[in-house]
C-alpha cells in the first residue's frame, strides 16, 4: 500500500566538535510491503530509506548505506570524487507510521568519523470534505 505524506526529515551530523544540520519538509512516499520504503525528493536529491526486522537501508541519490541491526557492516560510500570504505553501526532503529528515528555510526579504517542522527516525521494529507 502506497501513501502520500508530508515528510519533515531532519539530520544532525556531529564530527568531533563540529556539528552539521540537514533539514528538509517535502512531499514523499511511503509503501508497506515486505519491506517499508519511504521515498521523497529534494532539490539536492532522492532520499530512500527501506527496512524490515533485520535491515535498513539509506540511500542519498547514488549512495548507498546499508545496516543490520545486530552487527557492524562494510560499505562502499559513493561520494562525487570515488567511492570510499564505511562500517556503519546501527545505534537505534525505531519506526512507526508516524516518525522514524535513526543513530547510527560511521567508521573508517582508523575509527569512528561520524555520528549521526535521523529524526523523520510523517504526516496524512488532511482529507477535504467538499460541504
Amino acid at each position: 500500500m502506497n501513501q502520500t505524506k508530508q515528510v519533515h526529515y531532519k539530520a544532525i551530523f556531529k564530527q568531533g566538535d563540529e556539528k552539521q544540520t540537514i533539514e528538509y519538509k517535502v512531499d514523499g512516499w511511503i509503501d508497506y510491503g515486505q519491506k517499508t520504503r519511504l521515498h521523497f525528493q529534494t532539490d539536492q536529491g532522492k532520499i530512500q530509506i527501506s527496512f524490515d526486522e533485520v535491515e535498513v537501508h539509506l540511500q542519498n541519490g547514488d549512495s548507498l548505506l546499508r545496516f543490520h541491526k545486530e552487527k557492524k557492516v562494510w560499505n562502499h560510500y559513493q561520494l562525487p570524487y570515488g567511492t570510499v570504505e564505511l562500517k556503519t553501526e546501527l545505534l537505534k532503529f525505531k519506526a512507526s507510521s508516524q516518525m522514524i528515528q535513526m543513530k547510527y555510526a560511521l567508521y573508517d579504517h582508523q575509527g569512528m568519523i561520524s555520528m549521526v542522527y535521523i529524526m523523520i516525521t510523517l504526516k496524512d494529507y488532511p482529507i477535504k470534505v467538499d460541504a
